[in-house]
């Protein structure tokens, strides 16, 4: 295997096993104290031409190429060389591995490879075949495309086995925030502004109760109340996600609809509680409704355009007043 093999390779060179070595050269039929030089060469690999300059050796004499099974490091570069034609090496397959902040075990899980495998390329003890290629090339700086993969794997990884991948690779949104989306949305098919109000109601409630918010989001001070910060791209990653889609209703109001069921198995009755109490108060509320109440909230009154909303204010919410 090529990594034992640099390592026997090192060793000799410290004893000093390669210094005045000869090598035999079967032309002249003896041993002699090779010359070398560096030469260019094409190998096909997958039937792609990649060229690789390496360390030849020659009998001094007739001229021949001697071979030498210990220097001969040619199957590296050549694998490296055709790596690079994907823009790609034995360096980077493991870079890619670590962007997502997994071990080699959870990376082959999520992309439906087996752990040696993985080991393999990152060692350089073989070629990636053509599809894994490609899977790499997707998911190199493309979190999106590797979530894809892994949603389209789910079912063979098991759910405790899919949010702790999940979570590990830093996410746009966590799981359990995904869930409340579509919790909101089941049945429920609400404008941008009614999302931002439900989401914004369940987690300053739940804090109000239990010091914590049920999803990771955080909320910013705007001219129509209290809204997600970030708003755009978390609902353009559910989007792209198919977690959700955009539809429009008979007065060309723009909607948003779940396109998955959210799982509810990872709620607190606690949690559900909360959420059902929001959504029950806040139904039929009009988009206008819910502005025009949230301008009442402490939280927002105290706070500029753009300003966090700061969690401490929870003590001031009041989801039953001011309506």
């Amino acid at each position: 295997m090529i990594k034992e093999y640099y390592v026997y390779l090192f060793m000799k060179v410290i004893k000093g096993d390669f210094m005045n070595k000869k090598l035999y050269c079967f032309n002249c039929n003896k041993d002699v104290e090779p010359i070398s030089n560096f030469e260019e060469n094409t190998y096909t690999i997958h039937k792609k031409n990649v060229a690789v300059n390496e360390k030849v050796f020659r009998c001094p004499h007739c001229k021949n190429e001697l071979f030498d099974e210990n220097l001969d490091d040619s199957l590296y570069q050549i694998y490296n060389e055709y790596l690079k034609t994907y823009g790609l090496s034995f360096d980077k397959l493991k870079e890619i591995r670590k962007s997502f902040n997994l071990s080699q075990d959870l990376f082959a899980k999520a992309l439906g490879w087996s752990k040696r495998s993985v080991i393999r390329y990152e060692n350089a003890e073989s070629l990636p075949q053509k599809q894994n290629l490609s899977i790499y090339k997707k998911i190199e700086n493309n979190k999106n495309e590797f979530i894809k993969i892994l949603n389209n794997n789910k079912k063979d990884i098991g759910n405790d086995l899919y949010f702790k991948i999940y979570n590990s690779i830093n996410a746009e949104l966590d799981q359990k925030t995904i869930n409340v989306f579509l919790y909101v949305l089941n049945n429920n098919y609400l404008t941008k502004t009614q999302i931002m109000k439900n989401l914004f109601c369940i987690d300053f409630e739940f804090f109000k109760e239990e010091k914590k918010s049920i999803t990771s989001l955080k909320y910013v001070h705007c001219k129509y109340g209290p809204i997600i910060d970030k708003k755009d791209a978390y609902l353009n990653f559910l989007i792209q996600q198919n977690y959700i889609e955009i539809v429009d209703n008979d007065d060309d109001i723009v909607l948003f609809k779940p396109i998955k069921e959210y799982d509810k198995s990872i709620f607190t009755l606690k949690e559900l509680e909360i959420m059902d109490k929001v959504l029950l108060k806040l139904s039929g509320k009009s988009s206008k409704e819910l502005s025009n109440w949230s301008h009442k909230f402490k939280g927002w009154l105290d706070t500029k355009d753009g300003e966090y909303i700061s969690y401490s204010y929870s003590k001031d919410f009041e989801l039953n007043e001011n309506w």
